[in-house]
């Protein structure tokens, strides 16, 4: 295994030498493969195109994050930034390579797979060419490339790591896509978020009686990481788990509001999604960008409120209040 590590800082070193002016790039694309970046994102992108992959876009997402999050626990799995100094490779063997703001994160493959398998049916119905046909899977595949890539380049991840992230990304989208559900009862909503805050608290702490240290990637972050600031609070296990929990809480409060079921059988037309995508972008920035509270619990209760929030805003609020702006902008019909 150590030498499989080290073979990952060297491809690591190669990347960050060779294609250092490329740096920009790579930050810019580990960016857009953050799981914030999702929420934020591609989930309102995707309802507002197609309710159905929107929805999906949120269960993959928040499914896939709560396994990476367990998956995480049981496989102990190290980081480059560390490593190199842990382990005694860089003592032995000097490699060049330095960190960046995104390095130290403890923390969207699979939930963007709704997204490619809707635009590969539409163009498929739209085209006769294969190669055209085939376009929305191999710009999925290339931008997963590329996310994977950049987290080798900034040394987040070890090249096996992005490998196998890739590969069980894949599977659980294609396997997860056609069973997402689309409307259950409430009490479903509310119980899915129960669950998977008492299934990890139950995890959590069976591994910690048995003498487990679950908290050691965060020691060893703090121990290496240059810059103390780069190690966010919202890259905490537990964040990614107020997250999950509180959005699928909030999914079932938004499919349940009065605001739904108000525009939930309305055809809204292409400017009015468009209107509903910039004005939810424009609600969910700043709601992102608020401060925390610097308690670590208080963090994770506002953290689990605001994605609560999310989706009642983007599937019900959003919509409803587009929609009843146009109703009243629309000039009235005279009968002849």
């Amino acid at each position: 295994m150590e030498s499989t590590l080290g073979a990952g800082i060297v491809i690591a070193e190669a990347l960050q030498n060779q294609l250092a002016w490329l740096e920009n790039v790579w930050l810019w694309i580990t960016f857009l493969g953050d799981p914030k970046i999702l929420f934020l994102f591609y989930f309102p992108a995707a309802y507002y195109a197609s309710r159905r992959v929107g929805i999906a876009v949120l269960w993959i997402s928040l499914i896939t994050e709560w396994l990476n999050l367990i998956f995480k626990w049981f496989l102990f799995g190290d980081r480059p930034f560390w490593w190199v100094h842990e382990s005694g490779y860089y003592s032995q063997a000097p490699a060049q390579v330095h960190q960046f703001p995104s390095s130290c994160e403890t923390g969207p493959g699979a939930a963007l797979w709704p997204i490619m398998t809707a635009l590969s049916s539409q163009v498929a119905t739209r085209a006769r060419s294969r190669w055209v046909r085939v376009m929305p899977s191999l710009a999925y595949c290339t931008f997963l490339l590329a996310v994977g890539l950049s987290r080798i380049f900034i040394l987040a991840h070890f090249p096996h790591q992005v490998l196998a992230g890739l590969i069980t990304g894949a599977v659980l989208g294609w396997l997860m896509t056609p069973r997402v559900p689309m409307e259950r009862e409430l009490s479903f909503y509310g119980l899915t978020a129960l669950a998977l805050m008492l299934g990890t608290s139950l995890i959590y702490w069976t591994l910690f009686t048995l003498g487990l240290d679950l908290s050691w990637s965060i020691s060893l972050a703090f121990k290496w990481c240059e810059r103390p600031e780069w190690i966010h609070v919202d890259s905490r296990p537990f964040a990614s788990l107020s997250r999950d929990s509180g959005a699928a809480l909030g999914l079932g409060i938004a499919l349940h509001s009065p605001c739904y079921a108000q525009v939930r059988r309305a055809q809204l037309g292409n400017g009015q999604k468009i209107a509903c995508l910039v004005l939810a972008m424009g609600l969910l920035g700043p709601l992102d960008w608020l401060g925390h509270p610097p308690q670590i619990s208080l963090f994770y209760i506002f953290n689990f409120l605001k994605y609560t929030l999310w989706p009642c805003l983007v599937l019900a609020l959003v919509p409803w209040a587009v929609h009843m702006f146009s109703a009243q902008e629309a000039p009235p019909i005279h009968s002849s």
